[in-house]
């Protein structure tokens, strides 16, 4: 994603130099070649955006689990008809 980010900011700096130069058929090109891996580097961070959500829901899951099993009560008290020794 990051590779695609900096891949099409390179692309729109030589798109610039093209257009100085007035290589207009060039400049198109790049242009064009810049919006592509621009948006191919939004899809690519909307997918791990998602990936990262999943992920992040599953261990709060895990850590909500973990609370309603308090392993500190769990030494102390006994469960009933059971005597410590």
């Amino acid at each position: 994603m990051q590779g695609l980010g900096a891949l099409s900011f390179f692309c729109c700096v030589l798109c610039m130099y093209f257009i100085y130069r007035n290589w207009m058929q060039a400049a198109n090109i790049i242009f064009a070649s810049s919006m592509i891996t621009l948006l191919g580097s939004i899809v690519l961070s909307f997918l791990e955006i998602q990936q990262s959500t999943k992920a992040l829901e599953l261990e709060l899951s895990d850590i909500e689990e973990l609370g309603r099993s308090n392993i500190f009560t769990d030494m102390f008290y006994t469960k009933e008809g059971q005597k410590d020794e």
